[in-house]
């Protein structure tokens, strides 16, 4: 009984593995790069909202301040 393995060229094996091996490490690369978009687009629009949100507290106590004195 032969085995299937000694009906395969051992070139031929290693090349498609290390084709697989390499597309998979290109879709790895793929997704980290994704991630790292991800994170950086997340970071970016918090720091938007932030910002938005202290000009908000600003706007608001400024009217607050305003509206105070108003009554004094």
């Amino acid at each position: 009984m032969t085995s299937p393995q000694s009906d395969v060229d051992v070139n031929v094996l290693v090349k498609i593995y290390n084709q697989r091996l390499a597309s998979l490490q290109n879709q790895n690369v793929l997704l980290e790069a994704k991630v790292q978009t991800l994170l950086q687009d997340h970071e970016e629009e918090k720091e938007m909202l932030l910002a938005n949100t202290m000009e908000l507290q600003n706007k608001y106590e400024l009217l607050q301040s305003k509206s105070s004195s108003k009554l004094f």
